[in-house]
């Protein structure tokens, strides 16, 4: 017979419970109604700042709560990149009054979750739990918000561990070839290295460098918190006061960043990887930010050339061509203009024809747009999917945090699917003459460089680089 100590039949409930509400939400949606509901949710300001936002959601006894602080890499100085990151991973490895064991131990004795996360231009602090634990994961998460520790040791424990991560990328291809190209994309803009940071960055960053970028930049007035659940808005409020009511506010400075260099042709970039039998291509321009006008016809339009088996992209490199075995596009829209990219690979034989192939679509894109039944189908999948997107507490969080991040309208949510509907062909070739640019681009390919370079020297001047 099973015997479960108290810990773990608390996790094994909730995880329970979660299967049977994804379970109950699924044949909701595949009964046709397809909508998302009016959300029911609170705005208020407490006297510090901080601006907190509680979504009435009965579904079922669990709560999600979501920190963000408006404080990611871009705040990091030129000279320490991975400092953001560094801060947001020491947060729940012990406080002033809690070690790190401990706080595991709490969350994991409540059957709960916490997670902690750095982005470009954010970082924040999820956790969950049955909403009779709401006052534990709240405490918890106020107290490893507001009072880390940063112990030394902990310090260089992550230290090591970030940098040793940052080294076993040189065994994959992509990461390489993410990060040279957001290096050549972005230059000396803190877009140009991924949050997790440099080699020689975090091997830079002091413990006192820590402790004021925490200080700096983890205020009440540069956060967003919001609580998701079966909650009383009252009671939550007196809650959510008693915890953050005596929080400081602060100075919040923005971040003084340095203009990114306009492409003008191709520039390209052939890293060197002795080693490989396939070239991992990556090609891209800046693309928009998060609450551009286009958003949504970009989004669709992505979505007809780039993203899934049934896409120009896909279906010309592979099921036509037989060049590859994955290819794809996205644009990764952040608070400022992050990437267009293109993704794909190939055999070093093969490769600068794929990347001709690639570049061919994107001009034909360019030139003749999408067709009606293109956009239909594009439409019909994000409708489909969006509320798939809405079932979880914890999801319904994070999607109204990053709705007052971007400062997009307050009935986006409930608009979503009009918004995705309202897409006209108008508005995509509006979009693609604004925004696609395939005769300027950054273009990073990792393969052995002796047997492509030749070839891509017919697009144009190419850089070598070692790893």
């Amino acid at each position: 017979m099973l015997k479960f100590t108290k810990p773990c039949l608390c996790r094994y409930v909730f995880v329970i419970t979660l299967i049977l509400f994804t379970v109950l939400v699924s044949d909701r949606h595949l009964s046709g109604e397809g909508n998302v509901v009016p959300m029911k949710y609170r705005k208020v300001t407490l006297d510090n700042g901080l601006r907190v936002i509680m979504v009435d959601h009965h579904e079922l006894p669990i709560v999600a709560i979501e920190l963000m602080v408006k404080a990611g890499s871009v705040h990091e100085s030129r000279e320490k990149p991975g400092l953001a990151h560094i801060v947001a991973q020491l947060l729940r490895e012990g406080t002033r009054t809690k070690e790190s064991l401990e706080i595991s131990e709490s969350i994991d004795f409540i059957g709960g979750s916490l997670g902690v996360d750095c982005a470009y231009d954010s970082s924040s602090v999820t956790t969950t739990a049955l909403v009779k634990h709401f006052e534990t994961i709240l405490d918890l998460l106020s107290e490893v918000t507001r009072f880390p520790a940063f112990n030394a040791k902990e310090i260089e424990l992550h230290r090591d561990k970030t940098i040793t991560a940052i080294l076993r990328e040189k065994d994959n291809k992509a990461f390489i070839a993410s990060r040279h190209f957001s290096e050549m994309l972005y230059g000396g803009h803190p877009y140009a290295h991924p949050p997790i940071g440099t080699t020689k960055g975090l091997k830079a960053i002091s413990r006192d460098e820590i402790i004021q970028f925490h200080k700096t930049h983890y205020l009440p007035n540069n956060s967003i918190l919001t609580v998701v659940g079966d909650i009383d808005y009252e009671k939550t409020l007196a809650s959510i006061k008693e915890a953050f009511g005596d929080w400081k506010r602060g100075d919040v400075l923005p971040p003084t960043l340095p203009p990114v260099t306009k492409i003008d042709g191709y520039k390209i970039r052939i890293v060197n990887k002795p080693d490989l039998t396939q070239t991992e291509i990556r090609l891209g321009h800046i693309g928009i930010a998060r609450d551009d006008p286009d958003y949504f016809a970009l989004m669709l339009l992505n979505h007809i050339f780039g993203r899934g088996p049934a896409s120009r992209l896909y279906t010309k490199v592979r099921s036509e061509k037989g060049l590859t075995y994955g290819a794809n596009s996205g644009f990764a829209a952040r608070k400022l203009r992050g990437p267009f990219y293109v993704r794909t690979y190939s055999k070093n034989e093969t490769a600068i024809e794929t990347l001709l192939v690639v570049l061919g679509e994107l001009k034909k894109l360019k030139s003749g747009g999408v067709t009606k039944k293109e956009l239909a189908s594009a439409k019909s999948f994000y409708v489909g999917h969006f509320p798939l997107s809405m079932e979880t507490a914890a999801q319904i969080a994070s999607r109204i945090i990053v709705q007052e991040f971007y400062g997009l309208p307050e009935d986006y949510i409930e608009k979503y699917m009009d918004n995705v509907k309202a897409v006209s062909m108008e508005g995509i070739e509006g979009a693609i003459k604004r925004v696609l640019d395939p005769g300027n681009m950054v273009i990073t390919l990792v393969s052995k460089s002796e047997e492509i370079l030749e070839k891509a020297k017919a697009l144009g001047e190419v850089e070598l680089k070692e790893l």
